[in-house]
C-alpha cells in the first residue's frame, strides 16, 4: 500500500522588510513574483521510459502537494513499475490583469488523466490507489509536510461545515497538528487578525466555488503537542471575471468557545483551495494574488510604503538589453538583478538605476536571461520584486561547424589538430582552451587566420599535460567585433614520452648454446605512468618479442651473437593511449668456438655419421653436456678419464661443452 504522505520542500523567506506600522505583515512571496523549475518524470511500462509530465514550475517558498508512488503491478500481461512523486496541483503563472504585481497563483482542478499519457493512464488507472485516478484536493500550501491520512478526514470536514465554520475550528482544536503539518508562517509574535488579497474564480460546473483556510498553530508545553488555537474559513468564492479582494477573519477559539484558553498563534498554516466540489471535476481554477496579513479589526487598509513595479519589459539585440518599467507612485530607486533563465537570485549581476530604464551589456548572444527589479524607499524599504524574460538575438557572425579533432599524421606517431569551417569567411577565429570544465574566459586565447589549429604543438612544446583532457573552444569574428557562437570539442593528450633510453651490457655472459645473456634496457619516464610497452628484434625482421613492464626496465631474453638489435619503448595511459616511441639500436659481442681449444677437447670424426668419440688430453675427470643448436641441453655425460663414444640424436650442429676443474671447453659437432 502506498503511504498516503505528501512532502514539500520549504524554503520560508525572511520577511521583507519591517512590519508596516505594526499593523500588516506580507506573507513571503504573496504576490508570487519568484518562481522555482521542477524537472518531469517518466513512468516504465513493457522496460520502456514513457514521459508522464513534462517540467513545471511552483512560487517560491511555497509547499508544493506531491503523492509519492512505487508501484508495480500488470495490467492485461503488461508489466508496469511507478516509482515516482506525481504532483497534485495544477499551479502555472498567471499575467493577465493581476491588479497588484505582475504574477499571479493559479490553482487548477485536473484528473491524473491530465497528467500521464493516455497508454500509461489506461493501464494503470484499474489497479492504483483511487487518491490518484479521481479528482484530489487541489491546494497549496506554505508549510512543511502533511500526511494525507490526516489531512482528508479535515478536508471532509471542511466541507460538511460550510455553514457552521465556528463548530468545525472548535473540533480542530483538540488535533494534534504534529501528525497533520508541520512548519508553517513562523510570526514571530505578530497575532494576525484577517488575511486579505485578490482572487478571480472560473467555476467548470454549477456550484463549484473556492475558498481559503487559515489554520493558526501553537506548541503546548505542557502537552508537547503543536494545536489548532485559531482559524480563518471563506469558501464562498464564486465566479468573477476580474480580480475582487477578498477578506479571511481569523478568529481565536476562546470567542467561539468559552472554556477553551486563549492562546496566541507562533505559526500561521495557509489553505487555498480551487475546487470545493467532491465531485470529479475538471476544469475550476482559482487565481490569487497580494496576500497578506493584518491584526487591525478595522477594515481600513494602510497603503504599501513603497510602490509597486509595473508594466516591467525588456528589449534585447545581440549583446544588450534595455529593461523599462513604470511604478504606481514616486520612489527614491531601484534595484536591479539578471542573470541567465533559471538562475538563484542572488547569484546575479546587480544594478542600481535611479531611473525607469537600465541597459544590461555584455551579454551571451542567443541566450535566455531572466530580470528582476524592485522600488527602493528611503533606502531600507523595498517594494515586491517584479521579473521578465528576454533572450538576446543570434549573433550575425556565422558560427564554426564541424570542429573536430583529426590526426594529420597516418606513417608515424599521430600528431592532431583541430579542424573546422563555416558557412562563410570571417575576419579570423578565436580559439579558447583550458582543463575541462574550465569556465569560458579563464582559458588561453590564441587568434588564428587558418580553419586548423594545430594541438599537436602544444604537446610537443610541453604546454599541455601529457593524459590529461582539455576542453577546445572556437568561435568567429567579424568585423566591428562581432562574434559568431562558441562550439567546443574534448581532446585528451597522449602519454609522455619516455627519456634517457639506455643499453646496459656491463653483465653480459655467454650461455652454452653460445647465446648472449644479460642484455637491459632501461629508461626515465617522470610522469606518473606506471606501465610501457616494450618490443625488440632485429631490423626488417616480423619476428619481434613483445611485452608490456611495470618498471622503466627490461631484461632482454639471451640474444645471438655479432646480430644487429633494435629496442623500441612507449609509455601507456589506458587504452588507446600512449607515448611516442623510443628507441636504442645495438650489436651483441662476437663469440665464437675458439679453435685452440682442439688440443685439449677432440671429437672425431668430425664431421660425424651417428655417433664420434670423445676425448680430452688431459686425463682427469670432467662433465660433458651436449646441446642442439638452439641452446637446448640434450644430455650429460662423466667424463672418467678415457675416451668415450658419443651417440649423436639427429643430423645436424650440436655444441659439446666439457667442464673441468681447469675451466671449460666447447667444441662444435656436424653430423651427418
Amino acid at each position: 500500500m502506498i503511504k498516503k504522505a505528501i512532502t514539500f520542500c520549504v524554503a520560508l523567506l525572511v520577511l521583507q522588510g519591517a512590519i508596516y506600522s505594526q499593523t500588516n505583515m506580507p506573507i513571503p512571496n504573496g504576490s508570487f513574483e519568484q518562481w522555482t523549475s521542477h524537472p518531469g518524470y517518466n513512468v516504465t511500462v513493457l522496460g520502456m521510459s514513457l514521459p508522464v509530465y513534462d517540467s513545471y514550475s511552483t512560487p517560491t517558498g511555497w509547499g508544493y502537494l506531491a503523492y509519492p508512488v512505487n508501484e508495480s503491478f500488470s495490467a492485461l500481461g503488461t508489466p508496469i513499475s511507478i516509482s515516482t512523486s506525481i504532483p497534485l496541483v495544477k499551479v502555472v503563472e498567471e499575467t493577465g490583469s493581476v491588479p497588484d504585481s505582475n504574477k499571479a497563483v493559479k490553482l487548477q482542478t485536473f484528473m491524473l488523466s491530465d497528467l500521464v499519457t493516455g497508454l500509461v493512464y489506461t493501464l494503470a488507472a484499474p489497479q492504483m490507489d483511487t487518491m490518484l485516478t479521481q479528482t484530489v484536493f487541489p491546494s497549496i500550501l506554505l508549510t512543511g509536510e502533511i500526511n494525507m491520512d490526516s489531512l482528508m478526514p479535515i478536508v471532509t470536514n471542511l466541507l460538511a461545515n460550510i455553514d457552521s465554520a465556528g463548530d468545525m475550528l472548535v473540533s480542530l482544536a483538540g488535533t494534534d497538528v504534529n501528525n497533520l503539518i508541520t512548519g508553517g508562517i513562523a510570526l514571530g509574535g505578530f497575532e494576525p487578525s484577517r488575511l486579505t488579497g485578490s482572487y478571480k474564480y472560473h467555476s467548470a460546473v454549477s456550484g463549484d466555488n473556492g475558498g481559503v483556510l487559515m489554520l493558526g498553530t501553537h506548541y503546548n508545553t505542557t502537552t508537547h503537542r503543536r494545536e489548532v488555537v485559531g482559524g480563518g474559513l471563506n469558501i464562498g468564492l464564486t465566479d468573477v471575471a476580474n480580480y475582487t479582494p477578498f477578506t479571511v477573519d481569523y478568529l481565536s477559539l476562546h470567542t467561539l468557545d468559552s472554556t477553551f484558553a486563549d492562546q496566541a498563534p507562533d505559526s500561521l498554516i495557509v489553505l487555498m483551495i480551487s475546487s470545493a466540489s467532491e465531485n470529479r471535476q475538471q476544469g475550476s481554477y482559482l487565481c490569487v494574488d497580494n496576500l497578506r496579513l493584518w491584526h487591525d479589526s478595522t477594515g481600513v487598509e494602510l497603503p504599501d510604503t513603497c510602490a509597486s513595479i509595473v508594466a516591467l519589459a525588456a528589449t534585447a539585440d545581440i549583446h544588450e538589453a534595455v529593461v523599462a518599467w513604470n511604478t504606481t507612485s514616486a520612489v527614491d530607486g531601484y534595484e536591479l538583478e539578471y542573470g541567465p533563465t533559471g538562475f538563484t537570485q542572488g547569484s546575479g549581476t546587480m544594478l542600481y538605476p535611479s531611473t525607469t530604464t537600465a541597459t544590461l551589456t555584455s551579454l551571451v548572444a542567443n541566450t535566455a536571461y531572466d530580470v528582476y527589479v524592485r522600488t527602493v524607499c528611503n533606502g531600507t524599504t523595498y517594494g515586491e520584486w517584479a521579473s521578465a524574460s528576454f533572450a538576446t538575438q543570434p549573433d550575425t557572425c556565422a558560427s564554426v561547424c564541424w570542429i573536430e579533432a583529426v590526426n594529420v599524421v597516418y606513417d608515424a606517431f599521430p600528431e592532431y589538430e583541430l579542424q573546422w569551417w563555416g558557412s562563410s569567411q570571417p575576419d579570423h577565429w578565436e580559439v579558447e582552451y583550458g582543463l575541462q570544465g574550465f569556465e569560458l574566459g579563464s582559458g588561453t586565447v590564441v587568434e588564428t587566420n587558418e580553419s586548423s589549429f594545430a594541438i599537436y604543438e602544444l604537446e610537443q612544446q610541453g604546454i599541455l599535460q601529457p593524459n590529461t583532457w582539455y576542453d577546445f573552444y572556437v568561435r568567429s569574428v567579424c568585423e566591428g567585433g562581432v562574434y559568431g557562437e562558441w562550439d567546443s570539442v574534448q581532446y585528451r593528450t597522449f602519454c609522455a614520452t619516455v627519456e634517457d633510453l639506455t643499453l646496459v651490457d656491463d653483465n653480459i655472459s655467454v650461455n652454452a648454446a653460445n647465446f648472449i645473456e644479460g642484455y637491459k634496457v632501461t629508461w626515465v619516464d617522470n610522469s606518473g605512468t606506471e606501465q610501457w610497452s616494450v618490443s625488440y628484434g632485429t631490423p626488417n625482421s616480423y619476428n619481434w618479442h613483445s611485452e608490456t613492464v611495470n618498471e622503466p626496465f627490461i631484461q632482454l631474453e639471451p640474444l645471438r651473437p655479432n646480430t644487429r638489435y633494435e629496442v623500441e619503448v612507449s609509455a601507456l595511459c589506458g587504452e588507446d593511449n600512449y607515448g611516442d616511441y623510443r628507441y636504442v639500436g645495438f650489436t651483441t659481442i662476437n663469440v665464437g668456438i675458439a679453435e685452440a681449444d682442439a688440443s685439449s677437447l677432440s671429437v672425431s670424426p668430425n664431421p660425424a655419421s651417428g655417433r664420434c668419440v670423445v676425448s680430452l688430453a688431459v686425463d682427469t675427470p670432467a662433465e660433458l653436456k651436449l646441446y642442439d643448436a638452439d641452446g637446448r641441453l640434450l644430455q650429460t655425460i662423466a667424463y672418467k678419464g678415457t675416451p668415450i663414444e658419443l651417440q649423436l640424436p639427429s643430423q645436424g650442429v650440436f655444441l659439446l661443452q666439457a667442464t673441468t676443474a681447469a675451466g671449460t671447453m666447447t667444441r662444435k659437432i656436424v653430423n651427418k
